[in-house]
Parts: structure tokens; C-alpha cells; sequence
């Protein structure tokens, strides 16, 4: 198997992850902001060559929502940790929905795949949107944590992010069960 253009970008971006992290937790947070950005870059990046340059692969389509998911689960993670002694932090409520809704898909997953052999599992327009205000959390926190702004704004992204997670969670299982359901009959 060779690997694509597409698939080295969403490696790089893989790769780019530890320095977020470091940049949290060394309070470098115009650092954290500038890492994570780049890396938001890179997956718009590598999804138009991936479509351009027909280099759609299961390899990249497998990489692509992982380095998605492990960048935005760290960042929750360490803008929750009171260890990162943050001016504005995530709340844990917030990030035990986000972990707790992943964890409660990906095993859902595992174990319809495994029994059943069903592996259709496209993401909802609700899954994509709400990967969307995810990002746009931590934007914000790391932004209020540089620039030491003004938080009221984030408060009210923290209740949108939690209803539109839940929200999407709920959906993604109905969905899923729908479609799985439309197949076994």
C-alpha cells in the first residue's frame, strides 16, 4: 500500500498533536492556538487532494476522523485538567459528554461490526456539527487563555456544544439502529 499526499498531511497532523498538548500544559497558549489551527488547516487540506487528486484511500479514511478525534479529545482533555491552571478552563461536565458520547459510538460500533458484520456507519449532518462546535470550543478557550479576554461568550458555547453533542449522540444511535434494522429485515 502506498501512502497518498492526503494521508502524510493527516500524519503531519497526527504528529502536531503532542504540541498542542505541550502547549497547554506549558501555559503556551498562542502556541496551542497556532498548532491547532494549522492543524484544522491541514484537514481541509488533505480532504480537497483526497477528492482532487482521487487519492481516497481506507487508509486515509480510517487516519483522518482518528487524528480528528485524538486532537480534539486531548485538547478537551487538558483545557478541563485544573493542572493546566487555566484563566477560562472547559467545564468536566462538558468533557465527560463529549469522552462519554465517543466511547458509548465507538463501542456501540465495535460490537454491532463484530456481531453482526454491519460496518455502515456514516457520520449524521448532527455528528459533523457537532464536531464543529467542539473545534470552535476549544478555539475559544485557547483565545479567552491567550489573550486573556473577555469569557462571557464561552459560557453560552459550552451549553450550544453540550446540547448539539447530546443531541448528536441520540441521533447517531437511532440512525444507526434504523439503518441496521432496514438491513436484517
Amino acid at each position: 500500500m502506498r501512502l497518498t499526499t492526503a494521508t502524510y498531511i493527516t500524519l503531519i497532523r497526527m504528529f502536531m498533536i503532542p504540541f498542542v498538548a505541550m502547549g497547554i500544559l506549558y501555559h503556551r497558549y498562542g502556541l496551542a492556538l497556532g498548532v491547532f489551527l494549522i492543524s484544522g488547516l491541514s484537514d481541509l487540506l488533505d480532504g480537497l487532494l483526497a477528492r482532487k487528486l482521487k487519492q481516497k484511500t481506507k487508509l486515509g479514511a480510517l487516519l483522518d476522523p482518528m487524528a480528528d478525534k485524538l486532537l480534539l479529545s486531548t485538547s478537551f482533555l487538558l483545557l478541563t485538567l485544573p493542572a493546566s491552571n487555566l484563566h477560562v478552563a472547559i467545564p468536566v461536565w462538558l468533557t465527560v459528554l463529549v469522552f462519554g458520547r465517543d466511547i458509548i459510538m465507538v463501542a456501540s460500533a465495535v460490537s454491532i461490526a463484530l456481531t453482526t458484520g454491519f460496518t455502515k456507519f456514516d457520520p449524521t449532518i448532527y455528528g459533523k456539527a457537532s464536531t464543529v462546535v467542539q473545534i470552535a470550543c476549544v478555539l475559544s478557550v485557547l483565545i479567552v487563555n491567550h489573550f486573556k479576554a473577555d469569557s462571557g461568550y464561552v459560557d453560552w458555547l459550552f451549553y450550544v456544544t453540550f446540547g448539539l453533542t447530546l443531541f448528536s449522540g441520540l441521533h447517531y444511535i437511532y440512525i444507526v439502529n434504523r439503518r441496521f434494522n432496514l438491513e436484517n429485515e
